[in-house]
């Protein structure tokens, strides 16, 4: 079985590597979408920006995910190192550890997002067809991540299965007739304020560690279509679940 990797994806161009001296910055998509529903009174906090107010939006946005299980992740002996690791840093207290058990129902990475209110019915059926339609796609979950857009979040990579033309998730991207992307990321650990130079090291040491392993390798069994009001998905719900039928 051959998955994506860092070279065809943009994680290796993306990964953020911290010399002595640096400091992580919460940067600005981070402080509109993100820092006001995990740290409201931070002084840094984007208040209202385009359409976010206090990180959440009015109209609710339709994307299709990828599902991935809280309880699996916490059964992996590699994520396991990898919160130990969080949870003895000396920034541990700069992590919003009360947000894991609210979006633990929730967690996902996602595949394809701005999808129309018009086109919402048939891109489950397409996504059905897709589904059932042999061979099995699979994917593999990789190790930790944090690039240079929303920085203070910190990611597991998803590798979809490489195509002949390219890849799994590029194919449901392009059937639904959205521009394909380079980063499929499950979202999990949040920053709550900006770190100093020796945080900054510790994480950048933690980020390097943990950045090339496997979680696993398993099949694409389930898609949902996710509807939100924030990006953390606080607010979100499971408007349909495309499940395989064989």
């Amino acid at each position: 079985m051959i998955f994506t990797d860092d070279t065809i994806l943009g994680y290796g161009s993306s990964h953020q590597f911290y010399s002595s001296g640096d400091e992580l910055v919460l940067d600005k998509n981070y402080r509109r979408a993100h820092l006001p529903l995990v740290n409201s009174s931070h002084p840094d906090v984007i208040t209202s920006d385009e359409d976010y107010c206090m990180g959440t939006y009015n109209t609710p946005r339709h994307s299709i995910v990828l599902p991935v299980s809280d309880e699996r992740l916490r059964q992996t002996t590699t994520f396991i190192e990898i919160e130990k690791a969080l949870r003895n840093a000396s920034f541990t207290n700069k992590i919003a550890w009360d947000l894991l058990e609210k979006r633990k129902n929730l967690l996902h990475a996602t595949i394809s997002s701005g999808l129309n209110d018009n086109c919402i019915e048939l891109t489950i059926e397409s996504l059905q067809t897709f589904m059932d339609t042999q061979p099995v796609k699979k994917y593999r979950l990789g190790g930790i991540f944090m690039g240079p857009v929303n920085t203070g979040r910190l990611y597991l990579k998803v590798y979809p299965e490489a195509t002949g033309s390219g890849h799994i998730f590029g194919e449901i991207q392009s059937l639904l007739g959205l521009k394909q992307s380079e980063f499929f990321l499950v979202g999990y650990f949040n920053l709550t304020d900006h770190l100093n130079q020796p945080e900054t090291i510790e994480l950048s040491e933690i980020l390097n560690r943990f950045c090339n392993e496997t979680l696993w390798e398993d099949e694409l069994r389930e898609l949902w279509l996710i509807s939100t009001h924030d990006d953390l998905v606080l607010n979100g719900e499971i408007s349909k679940k495309i499940i395989r039928s064989a």
